[in-house]
């Protein structure tokens, strides 16, 4: 694919650019975590993203370091502006309690 990012592990910042040209159109972030973060007193994460009007977007987290179990998701489609602009900043929050236990792709009952 076409799609590419960079993770920054000295501020956790992640960028990236994606595209659907080939047909591609995902970047992802996985590996084995070196420093569990205490996220108990947070309600969610915020998302800035550039661009991506009318585009489905799907965030998935994981909270256990078990590298194939349960995953935390949320779809979210972008509205559509009059004049795009594609240097504008979308702000998505995404609540923890929002989100959809799945495992490979499929709802998980009862998490």
């Amino acid at each position: 694919g076409v799609s590419s990012s960079t993770f920054d592990n000295t501020n956790g910042k992640w960028c990236g650019s994606v595209t659907d040209a080939n047909n591609g159109g995902f970047i992802g972030i996985r590996s084995y975590p070196i420093v569990q973060y205490d996220m108990s007193n947070c309600r969610g994460i915020e998302i800035r993203l550039r661009g991506g009007e009318g585009k489905r977007f799907k965030f998935i987290l994981r909270d256990s370091t078990d590298f194939n179990g349960i995953t935390w998701s949320t779809s979210v489609t972008m509205g559509r502006k009059e004049k795009e602009n594609k240097q504008d900043t979308i702000t998505v929050q995404i609540p923890f309690e929002k989100q959809i236990p799945t495992l490979n792709a499929r709802t998980v009952p009862g998490q």
